[in-house]
């Protein structure tokens, strides 16, 4: 597996599934890359440091603060890390909507690992897999 070895690929993980939530964490770790991980949009508000968050994985589906209210919020906030937002609900136009609307990639669940690889590479200026 290739590892992301640079300073700046810092990922902070939102999702309210515990086994999916550290699957990604264990995967993206053993790609190199460093993870904080939140089961819920409050706690991930409450511990990080907005300024420096560089790329966001989000579940769309959050109890309390949905993903894409995080990601609005974030944006109103002027933090334009780069997100992704995962689902298992499939594909809607609200989602889509929310994806152009703040700039994020949509990855459906179950994911392959190397999808999600591949978009946290792009996301960090890696080019792009094949």
């Amino acid at each position: 597996m290739p590892r992301i070895c640079r300073l700046e690929a810092i990922v902070h993980l939102v999702d309210a599934d515990h086994a999916v939530r550290a699957s990604t964490q264990l995967l993206l770790q053993t790609a190199g890359i460093e993870v904080y991980a939140y089961p819920t949009a409050g706690e991930f508000l409450i511990d990080v440091r907005l300024q420096e968050i560089k790329l966001l994985v989000i579940d769309v589906n959050l109890p309390g603060m949905t993903g894409i209210e995080l990601l609005e919020q974030l944006r109103r906030e002027n933090i334009t890390a780069a997100a992704i937002f995962t689902t298992a609900r499939g594909d809607s136009t609200g989602l889509r909507a929310a994806a152009v609307r703040t700039g994020a990639a949509v990855l459906l669940k179950p994911f392959k690992p190397d999808h999600l690889l591949a978009y946290v590479k792009t996301m960090f200026g890696g080019p792009a897999a094949s």
